[in-house]
């Protein structure tokens, strides 16, 4: 499995929107996020070209919002 992050995607305004994902692919990634979005009532419209592969190898971070607007 992999991992994904997706900063792109339509959540509640002001704040902003990130997500992180396991998936095997970009695509199912986006297809996961998307389902968990319409549940909570948002638009699902996270696009796969849009869920950025995390390197697993190495030590790393990647801040997703850091609360400022």
């Amino acid at each position: 499995m992999n991992v994904y992050y997706n900063t792109t995607f339509t959540g509640h305004y002001p704040v902003g929107s990130a997500a992180i994902v396991v998936a095997p692919d970009q695509h199912t990634a986006a297809d996961i996020l998307n389902d968990h979005l319409m549940v909570m009532g948002l638009k699902g419209d996270a696009e796969p070209n849009y869920m950025i592969l995390v390197d697993t190898t190495t030590e790393a971070a990647c801040i997703l919002v850091d609360g400022d607007c």
